[in-house]
């Protein structure tokens, strides 16, 4: 079906250029005139080199992640919020659900999703944390499993993280401990937890003494992932854009159209008309290497390009989205990365100024301004270092991750703006 629709719009687009003689550039890194219907078809065909899809009657997308027993499904389809609670209630059989939610996304998704719990008969109450990254502690983890306590949630019943990255790391090591260990589903409402953090079990909690960044954990696979693309007409721009920087990133390591998107809109109304695709591309790319990495040793850490400087970043900033959110700290790691790894002759000339276009056209920084002693001191705090020597993601070009591995003493070169 793919082939025969990129076919059709191929010839759509052969027969529209014998009647005008004009001829559309090819992307160079240079925005051009948007033709959704041209990116669309080339992403479909590539998608089914990767991944299929599955549709069912409702046109709900489904992908699946084969992990044995723990294996599951990510749902995509817009209006989500409002329909999950039948398809909720059948996975987990479970007579009541807890909803771990956040400020704000409370009032905008949290009733409409206890309304279709409560229609499908799952009795059902919402827990509000703060919206923030410093919620995510054993403090807040320890007044959650009070609220669920009082609220009588058995070791058959469910939760439900509704929110952003913060929500899900709490959400799911809250399932994984509370009555060793009870079933839970991920209900992202960030482009950057749709895409990212809501796939692939990997839910972390903070310690308050230094270097507590990440250090308890544990991967804790989801009953389900329900993605609804609608969301993020509801996000702030920086956060819009934080999200599609993490697109960006996926498109840099394992996906060559994806990333050529990004080159061709010219606004954020192009790209809210392809983000259902958009995302769909990525969780295909998140549950591929899920699969082949579930406990993110190997291959998976591909995954992970731009994380090592970002990270330091992030510490150095004490993880103050005021100051620097997730996506933005990423985007400079990879900026930076890339521009060095070029110079090296690792990666493919040309590469760094196509990435610095796209990061800078979604309003994404590629410099920062703590100074370079003290963050090559937070890079050295990496979990990634073994020894002296620390593996980083580089990209050969557009579309191919690799796994590097160098002297620890040589990272700083990466750092320099």
């Amino acid at each position: 079906i793919c082939s025969w629709i990129c076919f059709t719009w191929s010839m759509f687009n052969s027969r529209a250029r014998t009647k005008t003689s004009a001829k559309r550039p090819v992307p160079t890194g240079k925005r051009g005139t948007f033709a959704p219907y041209r990116l669309l078809s080339s992403m479909m065909y590539n998608i089914g080199k990767l991944r299929v899809f599955e549709r069912g009657a409702s046109d709900m997308d489904k992908i699946h992640i084969n992990l044995g027993k723990d294996s599951y499904d990510i749902l995509i389809d817009t209006g989500l919020v409002r329909k999950a609670g039948p398809a909720i209630r059948d996975l987990t059989g479970a007579e009541k659900a807890a909803i771990i939610t956040e400020d704000g996304i409370d009032k905008l998704y949290g009733m409409s999703l206890v309304k279709s719990l409560e229609e499908a008969g799952v009795r059902t109450q919402m827990i509000v944390v703060p919206s923030s990254e410093k919620s995510r502690t054993l403090q807040v983890v320890r007044r959650v499993y009070g609220a669920l306590v009082d609220f009588g949630l058995g070791s058959s019943d469910t939760l439900i993280a509704l929110g952003g990255r913060v929500v899900g790391d709490i959400t799911g090591f809250t399932a994984a401990t509370y009555h060793r260990g009870i079933s839970y589903v991920q209900f992202p409402t960030s482009v950057l937890s749709q895409i990212g953090s809501s796939i692939g079990g990997k839910v972390t909690l903070d310690l308050d003494i230094p270097a507590g960044k990440n250090v308890v954990g544990t991967f804790y696979q989801p009953k389900a992932v329900f993605v609804d693309p609608g969301m993020a007409k509801t996000l702030p721009r920086r956060y819009f854009h934080n999200g599609l920087g993490e697109a960006v990133k996926l498109g840099c390591v394992a996906d060559k159209a994806l990333f050529e998107l990004f080159e061709q809109v010219s606004s954020d109304m192009d790209i809210y008309r392809v983000l259902p695709e958009i995302i769909r591309r990525c969780c295909a790319i998140k549950a591929h290497y899920v699969e082949i990495d579930p406990f993110s040793k190997g291959e998976r850490r591909i995954l992970d390009f731009g994380h090592t400087i970002g990270g330091a970043i992030e510490r150095c900033l004490r993880y103050n989205d005021a100051e620097i959110t997730h996506g933005e700290a990423t985007a400079i790691g990879m900026y930076l990365i890339t521009r060095r790894s070029e110079l090296e002759g690792l990666t493919k000339r040309g590469t760094t100024s196509r990435l610095e276009y796209v990061l800078k056209s979604l309003s994404l920084p590629v410099s920062t301004t703590v100074p370079y002693d003290i963050l090559y001191e937070a890079v050295k705090h990496d979990k990634k270092i073994k020894g002296d020597v620390i593996q980083i993601t580089l990209i050969k070009e557009i579309g191919k991750g690799f796994l590097y591995t160098l002297p620890v003493k040589e990272i700083g070169q990466f750092l320099k703006s």
